[in-house]
């Protein structure tokens, strides 16, 4: 079986480089439809048959009406814009009211797609991947997770490298059958499947948990009290030798006191998702969104930042200042060109309107009306950029600032939201250049690649857009310090601003689904323009 395919079937794939969208594990197997229990090979008919469907699918909504659909919804949502309501609209203190639409409004399901996709669709596996034609080479355009119902064509169609077969699925795109589709007349039944779906009214979508001891224990079913005992022992006796270095996941390479019903073992610091708690023996224990048990002693809930940028109004917006640092505000003393504190310091997260950039002595500072002085390194700025040569009069896109970690989102050549962030915390970690957003994910799950030195672990990273290999902009529950450096190399936002700029930009996501790419809906990419 080769690599393209077996990431195709098991619910994973790659997104640029070193960025894993794995599959969930679910609660025991599945038992297969009756269409998916036939031959995965066709027959001399079934593949003339199959050609034919291939050459000519069923008739779901045209490529030109869902891309009129989705051009219609930006420009109504962007009327909105203008007059500061919705997601535009800023409450007293200037954030805004409302988020952003993460979806694509739902597509009219008529008599005629009845027809054409009369069959029912669950996704069993923890996530498959959507494809613009049935082909295995084709274009990824989504993803759907655990338990997503969609609607399907009625017949199997072979070839493009999916042994298994392909279904066309309303409003558009194809799945192979292998991936983790399960087809039936009457809508499957979902009872094993105990996976938690994204809140997209929420900041933070899901429910997140730091593992708060090294060597913590994830178990793929609740241990008994030998076993769970002998877990203990085998991460103690890790921990003494390789301190935090990672146990490996797999059985041949792990020490042979570990018991098998360890799938893994997680450091203080990693965080993973619940979908549910469960009592075992009078232990208490939680099962994640990867379908394994830790008990719960072992975890801290986690609760993310609540920080909001600000929704910009008027004609001339920028500049505008963050105070990133908590310093005292000084002031000159009479002509001397001396400084003094007065006693009084600015919230750290908080505006302040400075009205210019000077330098005394030896350091910048910024000035407000009155006079008052804070060091410049304690601001960050977000001042308006010129759109960029290639960005269109009414494109959505937004500029990254590296030497004031500001972020703004323009539509066209007017500032809409403004707000800070953390980037990479060495040079070149977060690309200069002018990117598209490559794809987006409601949640997403990142771990350490092999050039990295620290080890982490982070399930469900909400609200992640890819717009250069592993790099993108995503919410950062696990810190609060934005407006300074610190990430690997993404950009960090609070789980707010995250979820605004994720329904800001384009593509939109289909009704429904766990990710998009362009094309979708006939979607372009926004623009994220990054400057040093």
């Amino acid at each position: 079986m080769d690599t393209r395919r077996a990431l195709e079937i098991f619910g994973g794939f790659m997104i640029g480089a070193g960025v894993t969208v794995g599959g969930y594990e679910l609660a025991g197997p599945r038992t297969p439809s009756a269409s998916q229990a036939a031959d995965t090979e066709p027959e001399a008919d079934d593949a003339d048959s199959s050609a034919e469907l291939l050459a000519n699918p069923p008739a779901g909504p045209s490529e030109d009406s869902l891309a009129e659909a989705a051009k219609h919804q930006r420009e109504t949502e962007d009327a909105a814009a203008g007059t500061a309501t919705g997601p535009y609209a800023p409450d007293s203190e200037g954030h805004y009211t409302s988020f952003t639409k993460v979806f694509y409004d739902p597509v009219d399901f008529t008599d005629e797609h009845e027809q054409n996709f009369p069959k029912h669709g669950l996704v069993t596996a923890g996530a498959v991947l959507i494809r613009e034609r049935a082909d295995l080479e084709s274009n990824r355009i989504g993803m759907l997770r655990a338990g997503t119902r969609v609607r399907v064509d009625g017949q199997r169609s072979f070839g493009g490298g999916c042994t298994s077969g392909w279904h066309q699925i309303f409003p558009e795109g194809w799945i192979c059958v292998g991936a983790g589709l399960e087809i039936a007349d009457a809508p499957p039944d979902d009872g094993s499947i105990d996976v938690a779906w994204p809140d997209v009214d929420q900041a933070m979508p899901l429910d997140y948990w730091r593992v708060n001891h090294d060597g913590t224990s994830f178990f793929h079913r609740m241990p008994t009290y030998t076993e769970q005992d002998q877990a203990d022992a085998a991460a103690q006796a890790w921990l003494a030798v390789k301190a935090r270095e990672p146990m490996p996941i797999e059985r041949d390479k792990r020490p042979a006191d570990v018991p098998a019903v360890v799938k893994e073992y997680l450091n203080a610091g990693y965080y993973v998702t619940i979908t549910s708690e469960h009592v075992h023996a009078k232990r208490h224990f939680l099962k994640t969104n990867r379908g394994v048990y830790a008990r719960k002693y072992q975890l801290g809930k986690k609760e993310g930042s609540e920080f909001m940028g600000q929704v910009l109004t008027g004609e001339d917006p920028l500049p505008l200042h963050f105070v990133v640092r908590e310093l005292s505000l000084q002031k000159r003393i009479g002509d001397s060109g001396l400084l003094e504190d007065t006693g009084e310091s600015l919230p750290r997260r908080s505006t302040h309107p400075f009205v210019r950039k000077l330098r005394i002595g030896d350091y910048d500072y910024y000035e407000d009306a009155d006079g008052k002085l804070l060091r410049a390194y304690a601001v960050g700025e977000a001042a308006k950029l010129k759109r960029p040569p290639g960005i269109e009069p009414d494109e959505h896109w937004i500029h990254v600032d590296l030497s004031e970690q500001t972020l703004v989102a323009y539509i066209g050549d007017r500032p809409v939201f403004a707000t800070i962030v953390s980037t990479g915390k060495e040079p070149g970690m977060t690309p200069v250049g002018v990117h598209r957003v490559q794809s987006k994910f409601i949640v997403t799950s990142m771990r350490d690649q092999p050039i990295e030195e620290e080890a982490y672990s982070i399930e469900d990273v909400p609200w992640t857009q890819y717009f250069s290999n592993s790099v993108a902009l995503h919410g950062a529950f696990w810190h609060g310090g934005f407006g300074l450096v610190r990430s690997h190399g993404c950009v960090n936002l609070s789980p707010p601003d995250a979820r605004w700029l994720f329904g800001f930009t384009e593509p939109k996501l289909p009704d429904g689904w766990a990710a998009a790419m362009p094309g979708v809906m006939g979607s372009e990419a926004s623009a994220i323009v990054v400057t040093e």
